[in-house]
This record gives structure tokens, C-alpha cells and sequence, in this order.
């Protein structure tokens, strides 16, 4: 077996050994044919997996799209209670100081017995 130097997975030659129980090695004859058929059929599950892939990731994508857009739409109406509640808050405070200011106002013009 001779291994070749700078890629990630050494190279083994063809002919490879194999240990019987008996730890005797036995040497098997390189093949002449490669099986096609089963390299054929991983390429086309590896594809179909890749379109299953991508069409989840776009189904995905989609979906954080609206999410997205659902967000903003909270956002917006977040910022509008917001204001509206500070709207409503000074307006409270304008009329209780209304009412304080009529309570002075008849505490003077009360005539005291």
C-alpha cells in the first residue's frame, strides 16, 4: 500500500488485503469495472436530497420573509400605542391640573362660615 502525500485521504491501491480468522492475508485482484450503477444511484440520491435541500431552504426563507414583515408591522403599531399612550398621559395631566387649579378657584370663592 503506498500512500500519497498532500491530499486529505490517502491513496490506497487497487489491490487491498483482508485478515480470514485464521490471520492468514489474502490479496484481491484489482477489478477492471468500476460499478457504475451504484455511483449512478448515489448521484441521483444526492440530488434528489439537494432539491429537497433547496427547497426547504427557500420554503425557509420565504417564511422568515413574512416573519419579517409581521415584525415590522408590530413595530409600527408598537410606536403608535406608545405615542398614543404619551398623548393620553399629558392629556390626564393637563386635566387634573384643570381640576386642581377649580378646586383653588372655589376654595377662594367659597364663602367661609
Amino acid at each position: 500500500m503506498q500512500l500519497a502525500m498532500g491530499g486529505s485521504m490517502p491513496h490506497v491501491e487497487p489491490a487491498t488485503s483482508t485478515r480470514t480468522t485464521d490471520d492468514e492475508v489474502l490479496l484481491r485482484a484489482p477489478s477492471s469495472t468500476y460499478d457504475w450503477e451504484r455511483l449512478d444511484r448515489a448521484v441521483r440520491a444526492l440530488v434528489t436530497q439537494h432539491e429537497s435541500l433547496r427547497d426547504e431552504l427557500s420554503s425557509l426563507r420565504a417564511d422568515l420573509g413574512a416573519r419579517n414583515q409581521r415584525i415590522r408591522a408590530l413595530e409600527v403599531q408598537l410606536l403608535d400605542a406608545n405615542q398614543r399612550r404619551q398623548d393620553t398621559s399629558k392629556r390626564l395631566d393637563e386635566l387634573i391640573a384643570q381640576l386642581d387649579q377649580l378646586d383653588a378657584q372655589l376654595a377662594t370663592a367659597e364663602p367661609e362660615e
